[in-house]
């Protein structure tokens, strides 16, 4: 059984709440990736995702370079144990309607997981573009 720690990305890169929703999406696309984890006093506190900056911030009443992360992400946060397995991961983003989970282990955040990283293993589990 494959586990969420063998498909997550350790790279986690994180934003303020306070920050421009504009400046967060700039920094995902320069770090090629599809979501930023939200920190505030230590803690993480929600999502920010290129789904959330197309569907909410382009969306925004007014000027959307305007916009805070706060207003648009995504919270709380979802997360799943590193040692759960991959078939659980989905159904909890299905479950959810979200592309990313959060990684824990013992409560600690250690990576991201994300729908591309379950594509990679269910290409991997039924030989499709090898």
């Amino acid at each position: 059984m494959e586990t969420v720690g063998a498909y997550m990305s350790t790279r986690v890169l994180t934003t303020r709440p306070d920050a421009l929703a504009h400046d967060a999406a700039h920094e995902m696309f320069e770090n090629n990736v599809g979501a930023l984890l939200v920190k505030q006093n230590g803690k993480y506190i929600g999502i920010f995702t290129k789904t959330d900056w197309i569907h909410k911030a382009l969306k925004w009443e007014g000027d959307p370079s305007a916009v805070q992360v706060a207003s648009i992400m995504t919270a709380p946060l979802i997360t799943i144990e590193k040692d759960e397995p991959l078939a659980k991961a989905s159904l909890l983003m299905e479950k959810n309607r979200v592309r990313h989970l959060a990684v824990t282990e013992d409560g600690e955040t250690v990576g991201i997981l994300s729908v591309k990283d379950l594509e990679r293993y269910y290409r991997k589990l039924y030989g499709v573009g090898l």
